[in-house]
């Protein structure tokens, strides 16, 4: 749900991908260039007017000419396509079903299950369960940081890794952000794909797994090849036991959380679309 606001893909995605992306080269350019023609057509309409107006100097004719056509061209792409930074969502009456689906499963399995947790654990030790399972996710970030170019915070990963392997207990306890400062890049592949110029494409709300985008869903399976659980072939019985694990001891840190955000909302499913592409966004332009 909220967890990434809260992994590679295959050959033939790739390949369906670029098949989409030169279809639609076609029609994307003559749509633009409609929409240049119109846009030119009406400047020049305008500048034959203002021209036929007397005391009117060419410089007035021309600022005026520009102000009106960006003006004008800003109310068409406000009334035809929507805002510039909306994340598309054709799937929306499915992502709908899925999110109505997640939001009981949190109400009558997740947070039931949350509460009993919390009176089982205390918060330290809830703590530093999510410390343990973040350490485990250092290979990803690892490899993103490479693949980004930043060797320095694929170095500093590295350190943050081998010290809370060692000295914080198999990763129980932050040593190297505790005592060293040394903090957690928190990057992933979904991150290096928007690095390298990839837009979130449309929004996806999967099942179990809430709120995403075709970007982050592909970035998100290559994470979970580079996980250690994974990459010792523990088995699925054991991937899914450490997975459910980890979400319950997550959401027993942030109890109340959901409910306030989504109760308070007008609309929860475009709330909770909102804030994860905000939140991704920041991810993505705050380096």
């Amino acid at each position: 749900m909220l967890h990434q606001i809260l992994t590679v893909p295959s050959n033939a995605m790739v390949t369906k991908g670029l098949t989409i992306k030169k279809n639609f080269i076609l029609p994307a350019g003559i749509i633009l260039f409609l929409l240049f023609a119109a846009s030119h057509s009406r400047a020049a309409a305008v500048d034959l007017s203002a021209a036929s107006e007397p005391g009117l100097s060419s410089v007035q004719a021309a600022d005026e000419n520009v102000a009106e056509d960006d003006a004008w061209k800003e109310e068409k792409w406000e009334d035809e396509w929507g805002p510039a930074d909306e994340i598309a969502d054709p799937l929306e009456p499915l992502n709908r079903f899925f999110f109505h689906f997640n939001d009981k499963l949190y109400y009558w399995v997740l947070k039931p299950v949350a509460r009993v947790y919390a009176g089982i654990f205390v918060e330290d030790l809830q703590i530093s369960i999510r410390n343990f399972f973040d350490n485990l996710r250092t290979p990803a970030r690892v490899v993103s940081c490479l693949l980004q170019g930043r060797v320095r915070n694929s170095s500093e990963e590295v350190v943050r890794f081998v010290l809370n392997s060692t000295v914080g207990i198999v990763g129980l306890g932050d040593f190297a952000r505790d005592i060293l400062g040394l903090h957690s890049s928190y990057e992933d592949l979904g991150q290096t794909l928007a690095h390298y110029g990839a837009g979130g494409g449309f929004y996806i709300n999967w099942p179990f797994l809430g709120p995403s985008n075709f970007r982050d869903s592909l970035g998100m399976l290559g994470d979970a090849y580079m996980h250690p659980v994974i990459l010792l072939d523990a088995g699925w019985d054991v991937t899914i036991g450490a997975w459910t694990f980890e979400k319950v001891n997550y959401t027993a840190l942030t109890l109340g959380d959901y409910e306030l955000f989504t109760e308070t909302a007008l609309d929860p499913y475009a709330a909770v679309k909102d804030a994860y592409q905000q939140y991704r966004k920041g991810l993505i332009e705050n380096k």
